[in-house]
């Protein structure tokens, strides 16, 4: 079993637990399709696949989660530490756009402090 932990920067903030909040009010149906895969991936790890989760290629470490509400994809950036799964930062795009190459470097960086 994997535990869901959220990364913190020194002064506090918790850049994937802001995500959440703010995708609960604006893409409510989002947001839960997100929790459900997070709560797989307790459950079943870096084994999960279905798509649901990817390493980030070009970014050694980084995994995303992702899921698709009518025209929004919400993607969730983790990493897996031990038996845990660290939480980093998340953004929505609109689908058929490319990956947000400034989201992925953000959470690169967290994954590296």
């Amino acid at each position: 079993m994997w535990t869901i932990e959220y990364f913190e920067q020194a002064n506090s903030r918790q850049p994937a637990e802001e995500f959440e909040d703010t995708l609960d009010r604006s893409h409510p149906k989002l947001a839960g399709k997100l929790a459900r895969i997070a709560v797989a991936i307790q459950q079943h790890g870096h084994q999960l696949g279905g798509g649901l989760i990817e390493p980030c290629h070009g970014f050694n470490g980084l995994w995303e989660m992702r899921a698709i509400q009518g025209q929004a994809l919400g993607r969730e950036l983790f990493t897996f530490a031990g038996n845990q799964v660290v939480l980093l930062h998340g953004y929505v795009k609109r689908t058929g756009q490319p990956a947000s190459t400034p989201d992925l470097r953000q959470a690169y960086r967290y994954l590296q402090s």
